[in-house]
């Protein structure tokens, strides 16, 4: 199956899965969707200062992602670029998961036999009003503004066109995920360890 090209179907066990078992999936997609999201925002303040050195690359990295200035926590843009330097908040784990549990049920629901090039964008988008909505909603919890965008692409500084290809292309990456995920053979290994987790030591 290619990488980005129209799948013919979403491959999934034939096991029964009881709801245990099916939230249980849930938590560990939400668990590694959060992490791996965590992983790409601190490795993105490098990246990015990396990536605006080189000549057409640096067209994917001019929006302008800061953090509340009374934070005092600007820093990452400033270190050493070979101390690869990043950092996140334990808000972003919802951030990141949530729209990428929407994702899976968007391409369910009949997005697959799209093709990539269209799937791409409606990703992009369903992540730029997750990352709007969700920065909106904790900088009224927090006081905060988690994180704010300060390039001429803004909207309302909570995301940015400027960011939306890299977010396309994370929309697919998602994607790709999920459908490994789906690959019949992972499935049971995951709900056999679910139903047979290893003994404690002892």
């Amino acid at each position: 199956m290619a990488l980005y090209g129209t799948p013919k179907y979403i491959a999934h066990s034939d096991r029964p899965r009881d709801l245990k078992l099916k939230l249980l999936f849930l938590l560990f997609r939400f668990t590694l969707y959060a992490v791996l999201g965590i992983a790409l925002e601190v490795s993105l303040y490098p990246t990015a200062r990396a990536g605006r050195e080189i000549p057409i690359i640096k067209y994917l990295f001019q929006f302008d992602w800061q953090v509340d200035p009374r934070l005092g926590l600007s820093g990452p843009w400033y270190t050493p670029l070979k101390v690869l330097f990043g950092q996140s908040s334990l808000w972003m784990i919802p951030v990141y998961a949530l729209p990428a549990l929407t994702i899976e049920q968007v391409y369910r629901l009949g997005v697959f036999k799209w093709p990539w090039w269209l799937r791409a964008p409606l990703y992009g988008l369903l992540i730029m009003f997750f990352e709007c909505t969700t920065g909106l909603a904790l900088k009224q919890i927090t006081g905060y503004a988690i994180w704010e965008y300060l390039d001429a692409g803004n909207v309302l500084n909570m995301t940015s066109f400027y960011i939306f290809p890299l977010w396309m292309g994370a929309g697919l990456l998602i994607e790709r995920i999920y459908r490994e995920l789906m690959d019949p053979g992972l499935r049971d290994a995951l709900q056999h360890e679910l139903e047979h987790p290893p003994a404690p030591p002892l």
